[in-house]
């Protein structure tokens, strides 16, 4: 059907509408926008731990590759596996990026920071292709690019905080502490998602095209 034209400023409005209107899009945002602050925050200073408390540069090296090998194996199982909530388990699954973050924070075993971000990866993986499947079901599609717009601006918006907050929390308290906060929030943020009805409600989408969503009043 066509699209109406419309001015910049009342696109963004009918897509913060179309956001605003769905709890579990705009929660689950929160919690993507925690993660990415968090990762940036182990990119900065999990490099220092490493190479100070941990072995050297071949654990940093192995770590990233255990994510990799992570991305990867959780990219497969989003095409062959499809959980019954797939948005709730998915941030779930995030929330487990908390467990690197606080081993770094407290030196733990090499080996067992390495597995535990391969299974963080793992999560993110998983959820990447499975978050994109179900936006695209759930919004018509003449919204997809404005709310699709939104999605980047928070989930991507706390990496520059992140990456410029951490060096100077390091500095001040050291390294274990900006690390631990950003594990503790992301856990928080990702696993409070499922106190959120529309998240738990959200099952796999059918076939059929996509309704608009019903006012926020409606959803409880």
């Amino acid at each position: 059907m066509p699209v109406p034209r419309r001015s910049l400023l009342a696109d963004l409005r009918h897509g913060f509408g179309e956001v605003r209107a769905r709890d579990w899009f705009w929660t689950s945002l929160i919690g993507h926008g925690v993660w990415n602050g968090a990762a940036a925050v182990l990119m900065t200073l999990g490099p220092a731990v490493a190479l100070s408390r941990l072995g050297g540069e071949a654990i940093w090296v192995l770590l990233l590759q255990a994510g990799a090998v992570g991305m990867l194996v959780g990219s497969l199982l989003a095409g062959r596996v499809r959980l019954r909530r797939p948005v709730l388990l998915a941030n779930l699954g995030l929330a487990g990026y908390a467990a690197p973050l606080l081993l770094l924070a407290v030196a733990a075993p090499a080996p067992v920071v390495i597995v535990a971000y391969g299974i963080a990866l793992t999560a993110l993986g998983y959820l990447n292709p499975v978050w994109e499947t179900v936006v695209q079901h759930q919004f018509p599609p003449e919204v997809l690019a404005r709310v699709t717009s939104y999605d980047w601006l928070v989930s991507l918006g706390a990496m520059p905080l992140g990456y410029a907050l951490a060096p100077l929390a390091a500095d001040a308290f050291g390294a274990p502490v900006p690390l631990a906060i950003a594990g503790l929030l992301v856990l928080a943020a990702c696993a409070g998602t499922a106190l959120v009805p529309g998240v738990r409600r959200l099952t796999w989408p059918t076939t059929t095209a996509p309704r608009p969503a019903e006012p926020a009043a409606a959803e409880r």
